[in-house]
């Protein structure tokens, strides 16, 4: 008995590309702006509904840039990402709560490097590329208490901001 090959299509990747680009910038751009909360929250809040509205809401962008949808698998775990983000960044905010700011924010971007993870059924190897680094950074910051935490958070938007530009300049592949 032979075992059929699934084939597997990223035809979101480019649009994900621009959410990257996007995100890192608001990322980069709260942390600058923060003063003694890190990150801006209402710059990150805003920035990144807008930014959601805009580039995976209005249907322009991804029609400009998808190569076709995503099969129902793919968006079925694209929503279990979402959700398993959702529960653990509220989680991370119950145990450590308000008194760390910077502990705080390196849980959050810990849990967002995890959620990469389940974005690779949509959007292929980098997702996981991404994840790891995305953990690796914040895990430093969290050991190195002594580095400024807008360094990581820097560090974490140019991660995204490479791996969104690399996603963006991708042709169409179909991996076997």
């Amino acid at each position: 008995m032979e075992v059929e090959k699934s084939r597997k299509e990223y035809n979101t990747q480019r649009t994900v590309g621009v959410w990257l680009i996007y995100i890192g910038v608001i990322i980069i751009l709260s942390a600058v702006t923060s003063g003694d909360l890190f990150i801006q929250p209402f710059l990150m809040g805003a920035g990144y509904f807008i930014g959601y509205f805009l580039i995976f809401g209005l249907p322009y962008v991804n029609k400009k840039l998808a190569y076709g949808k995503n099969s129902k698998f793919q968006d079925r775990m694209d929503n279990y990402s979402i959700l398993f983000t959702i529960i653990l960044c509220t989680l991370v905010g119950l145990v450590i709560g308000f008194d760390d700011l910077r502990l705080l924010w390196l849980g959050i971007f810990i849990v967002i490097g995890l959620h990469f993870f389940g974005f690779y059924f949509s959007q292929g190897k980098l997702m996981l590329l991404l994840g790891i680094l995305t953990i690796g950074n914040s895990l430093i910051g969290i050991l190195l208490t002594s580095v400024p935490f807008l360094l990581f958070a820097a560090i974490d938007g140019m991660i995204k901001i490479s791996i969104g530009g690399s996603m963006l300049l991708m042709r169409r592949r179909l991996n076997y």
